[in-house]
């Protein structure tokens, strides 16, 4: 018994050195809400298929310009790592090409340059998994800057401006027999989305 009460008196300490300080550490998490458009300019795609209309494999590349508007909503929280820089883990509803919506998972880094106590600018990074309608998988990143404005001493609003870079495995339309290519006879499907994020955040 002696020999567990240096360890039971250092587990009664960190105990308590965690419950004086959880006010503190629970008020740098802010949880939020973020909207916004994202202008797409540019694609390129590079599709190789095998067409059985006319029984030979398609390999077919290129870029294209559709200057398609996509929209997006995401809800997370963030977390300060220091009196400027946050991490933030957020989530929603996005749209990423024609007809092409996701589900993303995005992490997220900021740094303020006037910290996060007053109004000024700053600058972020993000990347991130996402899950389209057909169960794939894709992947974006994105980098940026923006404004913070101090609305009240726990609430703040973010206007955020990036750009971003998208890929994902669509499914392969065919021009000639005006249907999608079945999955078995796709040897590649890659296409990246260019777009510009324009967004505005509210954080508490």
């Amino acid at each position: 018994m002696k020999r567990l009460c240096p360890y039971l008196l250092a587990l009664m300490l960190c105990c308590q050195s965690l419950n004086a300080g959880g006010g503190s550490f629970l008020q740098r998490f802010h949880p939020g809400i973020e909207w916004g458009f994202s202008p797409m300019p540019a694609e390129y795609h590079h599709y190789n298929y095998l067409d059985q209309s006319i029984g030979f494999r398609i390999n077919d590349k290129g870029w294209s310009y559709p200057c398609h508007l996509n929209a997006f909503i995401l809800a997370g929280v963030s977390f300060d790592l220091s009196p400027r820089i946050d991490i933030a883990v957020l989530s929603g509803y996005q749209g990423i090409s024609v007809q092409r919506r996701t589900v993303p998972l995005i992490g997220r880094v900021s740094y303020y340059f006037c910290g996060k106590e007053k109004d000024g600018f700053l600058v972020f990074g993000d990347a991130g998994l996402f899950l389209s309608k057909n169960q794939k998988y894709g992947r974006q990143t994105e980098a940026g800057a923006g404004y913070m404005l101090t609305l009240a001493p726990h609430c703040s609003l973010v206007f955020r401006i990036g750009g971003r870079v998208v890929y994902d495995r669509p499914d392969v339309w065919d021009p000639i027999e005006e249907e999608y290519i079945s999955a078995r006879n796709i040897k590649r499907n890659d296409a990246w989305y260019y777009a510009l994020n324009l967004g505005v955040g509210l954080y508490f």
